[in-house]
Order: structure tokens, then sequence, then C-alpha cells
């Protein structure tokens, strides 16, 4: 029996590859999509595209007044986290502060209440008006903010269920693709709608 190795050595030598993982990816989100009477929208890969995929799912399933853009679903978000810091505060790394722009150079090394406050509420502030990417926490606290779940589909991975407990009221979850490969700017979220007949 050969080597793992040696099989990799004799397809390429057939000029035989390693997939693509964007397309690996790719399939394992439309597989799963398909299972579940799925089609992916594309959001534009801006930076504001967690939120621009929640405001799509809001105008879908949701009734309001007026259609909800990335602007209303950042403000939110935003708000829900200043509302219950000590649920999201524990949360935040280092690396999200950098990424929202936040200057800390006593990262992880000050127990200062006031500057824990502080950064946190600039990482919310960053949160509600700059283009930084969301995350688990962000999906959290949109999730609370609208009362309703929220469905991310990913490939290779079960579905994660984000405030299936707590709103079991019947509410229509949302329903959003996590993507790492398929997109050259890394990843990215996009807005799952219902298949057409």
């Amino acid at each position: 029996m050969a080597s793992i190795k040696q099989q990799v050595e004799e397809e390429a030598k057939r000029g035989w590859s390693q997939p693509d993982a964007a397309e690996v990816e790719r399939l394992g989100i439309s597989s799963m999509c398909c299972a579940l009477g799925l089609s992916m929208y594309e959001i534009q890969p801006d930076g504001h595209c967690l939120y621009a995929a929640v405001a799509d799912q809001l105008n879908l399933h949701q009734k309001v007044d007026r259609p909800t853009d990335y602007k209303a679903t950042r403000q939110a978000a935003a708000k829900e986290m200043r509302t219950h810091p000590e649920q999201y505060k524990p949360f935040i790394s280092d690396s999200d502060e950098q990424m929202a722009g936040i200057i800390n150079p006593q990262a992880g090394t000050t127990n200062s209440e006031d500057a824990q406050d502080q950064h946190f509420q600039a990482y919310c502030h960053a949160v509600q008006n700059t283009a930084v990417w969301g995350g688990q926490p962000e999906i959290l606290a949109l999730s609370r903010a609208f009362r309703t779940p929220i469905h991310i589909v990913q490939a290779g991975v079960p579905v994660l269920k984000v405030g299936q407990e707590e709103f079991e009221d019947g509410r229509k979850p949302l329903f959003i693709s996590y993507h790492r490969k398929m997109y050259g700017l890394g990843e990215h979220y996009n807005s799952l709608r219902p298949q057409l007949a």
C-alpha cells in the first residue's frame, strides 16, 4: 500500500491536483442550501456583509414599515451590545479591537474597569459607524435585537443556530451563509433566500 505522500506525488505526475478550497466550500454550502430549500443571494463584500445579509433576511421575513438596511442592523447590534455589555465584553478579543481600529497599547495587561469600558464603548461605536467585520458576538446581538433566531450555513459543519433556544415561539429563523474560502478578500456572509419553484 502506497503512502499518502507517494499517492500525492503520483497524482501530481498525472496532472491531478488538490481540489480548489473555494470550490469545495461552494459545493458544500450549495448542497446544504439545496437540502434546506434555500438559494444563495450574493451580498457585496464590503465589510458590511453580515449586516446586509441580516437586513435582507429581515426584509424577506419580517413585517417592516420600511426596508431595513445594513446601517439599521449595525445600529441595532451596537445598541444591544451597549445595553447588555456583560454579555458581550468577554467575547471581544484584542484582535477584534484592532480590526475595529481601536488602538489599545495595554491590550491584555490592564484590569481597569474604566479602561475595559472605554474600549468596549469604542468597539460598539465602530460596529455602528464603520465597515468593521462582524462575527459571533455581533450575530448574537442581532438575534437578540430582532428577537429571532439566526441560522448560519457553512461548509462541512452542521447549521449553527444562534438564538434558537431563546426564541422558540415559532419565529422563522433568518438564514445566512458564512464563507471562509470563496472570496479573495477573506471571510464573508451571504443571505439565503427560499428557492423559487
